[in-house]
């Protein structure tokens, strides 16, 4: 009787230990995923199809309304990044002047996609829209990448208000933008739809983290060492 019950025994601590090894694994893969997510926007991607494109929509965007082309030719380029993701502000700036040199060999369309996945990482809530709302004002006077540039530059932290009305007009001053048009665009939110619009297509696309760059449909690793060189490998293979 006494070597039955200590066989019970350990039966039971062999199953405790193998419960406890399980959670800690569980909870490695946890922690793993979301250190890998750290400085990264991430939204949910859903399989609803967005609303109907709203009627008023920025200068040179896509046939779809759900993008801004900056340049034309055979080979897509596709860019969704938030504008106040912190990877994508590296990303941004590693790629920028690698994008100017594709777009320069004339075969490339460039599309960019201003996301606002994160807009409940700012106190308000909203930053992300009010800053894609405002790029979009920017590209009514063909500023967009300047004025991206700038919003990267001056990106406010996580948790914060974000840059005030004031500062994203100040923004496009430094972009080279003159003129009231946009200081105007910028106070009456005039792409606040438009924005949500592009957000929405994204997510129903199965673009659910920023940043996310895409050469003709197949997706590109960009948070790595080198993402204008992983960049220029992905638009080598689709040239053939």
């Amino acid at each position: 009787m006494e070597s039955t019950d200590v066989m019970v025994r350990e039966m039971v601590r062999k199953r405790h230990r193998r419960r406890r090894t399980l959670l800690v694994s569980l909870v490695a893969v946890v922690v793993v995923a979301a250190a890998a997510l750290v400085g990264a926007g991430l939204v949910r991607a859903g399989n609803t199809e967005p609303g109907r494109a709203p009627d008023r929509v920025p200068a040179l965007a896509t046939d779809d309304k759900a993008g801004l082309v900056a340049s034309t030719g055979g080979i897509r380029i596709d860019v969704y990044l938030d504008y106040l993701c912190p990877e994508c502000r590296n990303t941004e700036k590693a790629l920028a002047a690698e994008l100017e040199t594709l777009k320069a060999d004339g075969d490339v369309s460039v599309v960019h996609h201003p996301v606002t996945f994160l807009d409940g990482r700012s106190s308000p809530e909203g930053y992300s829209t009010r800053a894609a709302a405002a790029a979009a004002c920017a590209a009514d006077r063909g500023r967009f990448e300047q004025y991206s540039a700038v919003l990267f530059d001056e990106q406010p932290p996580e948790g914060g208000p974000g840059l005030s009305e004031a500062q994203l007009i100040a923004a496009g001053r430094e972009a080279g933008i003159t003129g009231d048009t946009f200081a105007n665009c910028v106070r009456d939110a005039t792409y606040t739809p438009w924005v949500t619009y592009v957000s929405d297509v994204a997510a129903s696309r199965k673009v659910a983290l920023t940043p996310t760059v895409m050469v003709n449909g197949d997706r590109v690793e960009v948070t790595g060492p080198d993402a204008a060189a992983a960049l220029t490998r992905a638009v080598g293979e689709a040239r053939g």
